[in-house]
């Protein structure tokens, strides 16, 4: 039922272009559709999401420089707009919303949404590090934890073995209709028009544990012996490091760095193949998207979430991270594959925004 006494409360950092914060639009706009209120509470309304809320959801911009520093008017909003429930994502944020509705002391249900492996991310900063430290004291304050993989859910109960009965693996509302309907838009990329050699295409922010340099190793090993070309899309503080990169392996003028795109889904649909290259992940949403346009997948079997997203090699092939030789021989057997429509059903259907959204409302009593 729709909630008739506020509006569902969805707290994120801001709308910037990363995996969280496109799943928890998609969550938002599923909402509206079924009738409910729904305010989208950000830190600081900044970001290159700004332009792709969907229509009907209130903004709440909290106008704060730092998540932890939004805690007072976070508190405040709640006592005044008393949403009916509160969904949060990303650590900062989470452990930011559980702390306000304890001190709110309203009797709503809290739930946070955890992405990210806290034992195998290899580099985190001390704040994350005390983060991690203090979800078993701070998550007492949430009605339930949703983990986006089983991998996540594993390493959250070792952390706060206490809380195991609040954690639960609900797939991420990836893959909705504007999704789809998104993807049908034409590329103009020269690459695209009138193609004649594979393109094989990447998508996450430039940070080093995305592995993109291995990723550009491995492309040059494809090279030598197939024609191909690479487009990498997302922003980032790698950008000049993978740059270098292709331009010491003398594959330059066949890898280009697009930067991010509001919209990636033409790209990912007229592929020749997706790679994901990560040294770890929590539940990558570009390979669930990319896998319901039907596009060969080719993934690093990181911790955690692309063996569970290509059901352990059924859907995609799955090699060791940091393996160039394994990663380029996958990509020159992914190229010379046709659409995947038994892999584009799997996702749609698994991942897709109706039926995460049920479970996702149900944790919190509103279904």
């Amino acid at each position: 039922m729709p909630a008739k006494r506020g509006p569902v409360a969805i707290f994120v950092p801001s709308v910037r272009g990363g995996g969280a914060e496109r799943a928890m639009l998609i969550f938002g706009q599923e909402m509206i559709a079924r009738g409910f209120s729904v305010d989208l509470v950000t830190t600081s309304l900044e970001g290159a999401l700004v332009d792709s809320i969907p229509k009907g959801i209130s903004v709440v911009d909290l106008q704060s420089s730092k998540t932890v520093l939004a805690l007072p008017k976070l508190v405040k909003y709640l006592k005044t707009r008393r949403p009916v429930a509160i969904y949060a994502t990303i650590i900062n944020a989470n452990t930011v919303a559980a702390t306000a509705a304890f001190l709110a002391n309203l009797n709503i249900p809290v739930i946070v949404r955890e992405a990210t492996v806290p034992i195998s991310s290899r580099k985190v900063s001390i704040f994350q590090w005390l983060t991690f430290k203090a979800l078993p004291f701070v998550y007492r304050f949430a009605d339930g934890v949703i983990a986006v993989s089983q991998g996540v859910a594993d390493e959250l109960a070792m952390i706060m073995p206490g809380l195991v009965d609040r954690i639960r693996v609900i797939p991420t509302p990836v893959v909705s209709h504007d999704v789809l309907r998104l993807g049908d838009a034409e590329v103009v990329h020269p690459w695209f028009v009138n193609k004649t050699t594979p393109v094989i295409v990447s998508a996450a922010r430039l940070e080093r544990h995305k592995g993109f340099c291995t990723l550009v190793e491995a492309f040059a090993k494809l090279r030598k012996t197939t024609r191909a070309r690479l487009v990498i899309l997302g922003d980032g503080g790698e950008r000049e490091r993978i740059v270098e990169r292709a331009r010491a392996l003398g594959v330059q003028s066949d890898v280009d760095l697009l930067g991010f795109k509001k919209n990636p889904f033409p790209y990912m649909r007229h592929a020749d193949a997706f790679v994901l290259a990560s040294e770890y992940e929590g539940l990558p949403n570009v390979l669930v998207q990319a896998m319901a346009f039907g596009t060969p997948i080719v993934a690093t079997d990181c911790k955690s979430g692309p063996a569970e997203i290509l059901c352990q090699g059924r859907f995609g092939s799955l090699v060791p991270v940091g393996d160039t030789e394994a990663l380029s021989k996958a990509l020159a057997d992914a190229i010379k594959l046709p659409k995947q429509v038994e892999a584009m059903e799997y996702a749609r259907y698994t991942y897709g925004a109706q039926s995460a959204t049920e479970a996702y409302l149900a944790m919190a009593g509103l279904v």
